[in-house]
């Protein structure tokens, strides 16, 4: 098992450090309105025996069946006992979750089997290459009986690390991870595609940019609009994170090249001209952008910080308004050693009932042992959103 710092910070490339478990059930606003904390689901989606006892990512694409797949990024699949789990455990750096149409079981899907379970994507690794690959799952969308899926295509590289200021005498725990959360670095973005129902790999393929020059998590949200399929991505500049949006018709058969780009004078093939969308926070790495009536929502964390907001537009590609104050993630305050931190806040908009959105958001621990611990502390949380708190 490969187990380093990013093993258990996931998704902290992107400095999503908003430290914040549930001290109540509800936040209520100022316009009386509830948010509520949806356990149910959080009890359906983790399992203490036989599937997926813990994870991150929790992006969700609904599928022609009307059931709903999640893509999860570093995961564990093993029995819990007494809320811990066995130090020996393996860590998936990626698997699917399956939740059928009617909200009764979820299933894990892994390569191997769920007692001995495997990774479900892997990079294509040339032949002599002995460098540590990996992928981190985005977001994706389906076409007729195939899904796709972005995904963050890594490497381990020892000279990514950023060294402390601070002496090795003076450096505590949160500074030594902090070192070696980063070694390690995004060589490119690929879409994988599969054959449903039974989600088996059909092809692979880099998605035609340079990474390297054009650093744009693009399929970190994907939403499917108009014969459209946009594909946002965020680009991490210093102190400030923004979305960048493709686009490529639904009818195409390559959707991994040919994409538009937005530019702030319309759409253009040229990458070099890609425009970020104007939102007045720093994003978090993983968003939802999805269409509720006549609207467009953007939902998101503040990149570091504890709060989740919403926007709204005419347009999936903005100018996104009416900027509203969500729910604050409280587990953070209610540690008592201040390790856990959330991030990463995702909506679910097939799952609305009663006109209230499922939003997830991730948490995790800068101390290693507390996922094995308890674990509550990598387990996302689920809460309900009044649509009307958003739409208003």
């Amino acid at each position: 098992m490969r187990y380093n710092c990013k093993t258990i910070m996931s998704l902290s490339i992107y400095s999503i450090l908003a430290i914040s478990v549930n001290s109540c059930n509800t936040q209520t606003h100022t316009n009386g309105k509830s948010i509520s904390i949806d356990k149910a689901f959080a009890s359906l989606f983790y399992a203490d025996s036989g599937g997926i006892s813990g994870a991150d990512g929790v992006f969700s694409v609904l599928l022609p069946d009307s059931s709903s797949v999640f893509f999860l990024g570093d995961c564990f699949i093993g029995e819990v006992i007494n809320g811990s789990r066995d130090l020996k455990t393996p860590m998936l750096r990626n698997a699917f979750n399956l939740i059928d149409k009617n909200k009764r079981t979820a299933r894990a899907i892994v390569r191997g089997s769920l007692t001995e379970p495997l990774t479900l994507m892997e990079p294509y690794k040339a032949k002599g290459d002995s460098t540590y690959r990996w992928y981190w799952p985005g977001h994706g969308f389906t076409k007729g009986d195939t899904l796709y899926v972005f995904a963050l295509n890594l490497y381990n590289d020892p000279s990514a690390r950023v060294k402390s200021n601070k002496p090795e005498n003076k450096q505590n725990e949160a500074d030594k991870l902090a070192e070696d959360m980063f070694s390690f670095r995004i060589s490119q973005i690929d879409l994988l595609s599969f054959k449903l129902p039974d989600f088996k790999h059909i092809e692979t393929h880099k998605v035609d940019f340079d990474y390297t020059k054009y650093p744009i998590d693009f399929g970190n949200c994907v939403m499917i609009d108009n014969w459209y399929v946009y594909i946002y991505g965020t680009k991490n500049l210093p102190g400030f994170s923004k979305i960048h949006v493709a686009r490529i018709p639904l009818n195409s058969n390559t959707f991994y090249k040919g994409w538009e780009y937005y530019t702030d004078k319309g759409w253009d093939y040229n990458i070099e001209k890609s425009t970020p969308i104007a939102i007045d926070i720093s994003v978090s790495e993983q968003f939802s952008i999805f269409k509720y009536k006549d609207k467009y929502i953007l939902l998101t964390m503040e990149r570091a910080g504890f709060d989740i907001y919403t926007y709204t537009s005419n347009s999936p590609i903005g100018p996104f308004t009416n900027k509203k104050f969500i729910y604050h993630t409280p587990e953070h305050e209610a540690d008592s050693t201040m390790k856990l931190f959330t991030y990463n806040a995702l909506a679910h908009p097939q799952y609305i009932e009663n006109d209230e959105l499922l939003v997830s958001y991730c948490i995790n621990s800068l101390n290693v042992k507390d996922v094995f611990d308890n674990v509550e502390n990598y387990r996302a949380r689920f809460i309900r959103v009044p649509i009307q708190m958003i739409l208003e």
